[in-house]
């Protein structure tokens, strides 16, 4: 990047930063975009610049965690599928995901209406990303594309929400990680074989009528 890029890049950090500090010691719903550009040294116009909405401010790694969702699938080794790409990609973060740290971020989307509405934005968004980018690698049927992106995104979902109880709970490291991945790794089971694949934990019983 040129030092104008690098110079954008390194404000959008700063902002995003100062906001993060300021949801973690106040809440997301308690702190307006003046108190975050203030503690940044910016403008609230600065700010809208970088961020449209409140809520982007919070969620600032969306735009890179789109991108790796893509790379996955378009850089999958030979023979690679897109589920096991995406694991590969999912398993790597686990590590993150259970440290210390993260409790702090996930308090915070728990405390929010406003955050849990973008998240849903943000997962459908995410969904677009996908379906676009299976249909020009595999080059199958939009339709099809479309509903493989919802299922994969269902379970990447799945995973960051189980993350945040983990989190919420105070699971952290090593041993929670290992979990983390394992469930993780046995969603995808599942879509790779299919729902008949569901374990069953109690025998069917017959219904029976009077």
């Amino acid at each position: 990047m040129g030092l104008r890029e690098t110079k954008k890049l390194r404000t959008r950090q700063e902002i995003a930063e100062k906001a993060m500090a300021l949801f973690v010691r106040r809440g997301f719903d308690h702190v307006t975009v003046a108190e975050v550009a203030a503690a940044a040294g910016v403008s609230e116009k600065t700010v809208f610049n970088y961020f449209p909405t409140k809520e982007d401010l919070f969620w600032d790694e969306v735009p890179e965690r789109e991108a790796a969702l893509v790379d996955a699938v378009r850089g999958r080794t030979e023979g690679e599928s897109v589920s096991a790409a995406l694991v590969r990609l999912q398993s790597a973060g686990c590590d993150r995901l259970c440290s210390p740290g993260f409790a702090r971020f996930a308090r915070v989307i728990e405390e929010s209406p406003a955050l849990q509405a973008k998240e849903l934005e943000i997962m459908a968004r995410f969904t677009d990303a996908l379906a676009r980018a299976i249909r020009d690698e595999l080059g199958v049927h939009e339709l099809d594309a479309r509903i493989a992106a919802n299922v994969l995104i269902g379970v990447h979902w799945q995973h960051f929400r189980n993350a945040r109880s983990y989190a919420l709970a105070g699971r952290h490291g090593p041993a929670a990680a290992r979990r983390l991945r394992s469930e993780l790794k046995r969603a995808h089971r599942l879509l790779e074989h299919g729902l008949g694949q569901l374990d069953r934990t109690e025998p069917t019983r017959e219904r029976t009528t009077s």
